[in-house]
């Protein structure tokens, strides 16, 4: 598996509140690991959209409007530079959002996607409308979504869930490379389902080896184990108790794989999470024995 490192960042941005605040994020992690920024607007042809460039018109003529929001863009491009003396580079597409950030990260060659996102509540807990949701799904890079409750820039404890599934090792090295970046403490927060046959004295064997990763790295850390119904609710608990400002998940293959919803512990974490999530595509591996990488050290 190819290192996890930081040094293209795309940050979609629509304008808004809350995507603006993602793009501080990214702004600093670009400067803390010297990475360049790619500033991506995708220009969706609607009335609603016209809107955000100059609430008083309603444009009918595509190419003004490309116009206008690349403008906005580069504006903001230089004022990030200026701020964080980082190279941004403004990109401004027409066309679907989430289709234009895949496309993007794929033709840059991006490490990592930061965007803003508004959660979910309710009915649509059941839809994957968001852009948000629908890119964390299908990028192959890692994601780090932020809602507008997290305001803070920066890391300094990220919480790493870990659960008795084969896959949910993999967000290890990479949840240790960023760690590195911002000096950040590793909250291990292991996870049995109630009422399962888990192991216990293996699912120890591999909570231990990912202490020992985390201990090759040279970074503060602490374990918590607990046993529950519902892991994401509990990963979130965990997270405001040890006030944790960033938590890591996979996109898929966790805990509830076998629901009708695929991967329900990503979508629920990453709709209601109160601070930043990092959610990664898992790499199928083959191996489907839930202790199977238990003692396994890819450091």
């Amino acid at each position: 598996m190819k290192k996890f490192q930081i040094k293209k960042i795309l940050i979609p941005t629509d304008f808004s509140k809350t995507s603006l605040l993602a793009v501080e994020q990214a702004a600093f992690m670009a400067q803390l690991c010297k990475a360049d920024l790619y500033l991506l607007h995708m220009v969706e042809i609607s009335d609603t959209v016209y809107n955000i460039y100059n609430p008083a018109i309603i444009i009918n003529d595509y190419a003004a409007v490309e116009k206008l929001a690349l403008k906005q863009l580069i504006e903001l491009a230089a004022k990030l530079k200026k701020k964080y003396g980082i190279d941004v580079r403004p990109i401004c597409k027409g066309g679907h959002t989430t289709s234009g950030i895949i496309e993007t990260v794929e033709e840059k060659k991006i490490d990592i996607v930061v965007m803003g996102t508004h959660g979910a509540s309710g009915f649509d807990e059941f839809f994957m409308g968001s852009n948000a949701y629908k890119t964390v799904t299908v990028c192959p890079c890692p994601v780090i979504t932020i809602q507008a409750h997290s305001k803070k820039i920066g890391f300094t404890h990220i919480v790493l869930p870990i659960d008795d599934c084969v896959y949910s090792r993999q967000k290890v090295d990479s949840t240790i490379e960023l760690a590195k970046q911002y000096a950040a403490k590793i909250n291990i927060f292991g996870f049995i389902e109630k009422g399962t046959d888990t192991d216990l004295d293996k699912f120890k064997v591999k909570i231990a080896s990912v202490e020992k990763a985390v201990i090759k790295a040279s970074l503060p850390y602490e374990i918590n184990i607990a046993k529950g119904k519902d892991f994401a609710e509990s990963v979130m608990k965990y997270s405001k108790k040890v006030q944790a400002d960033l938590v890591v998940v996979l996109t898929d293959h966790e805990s509830h794989v076998k629901s009708m919803f695929l991967g329900a512990f990503a979508k629920k974490v990453v709709n209601h999470s109160r601070i930043p999530v990092m959610s990664i595509k898992p790499v199928d591996t083959g191996i489907y024995d839930p202790v199977s990488l238990a003692g396994s050290n890819s450091n």
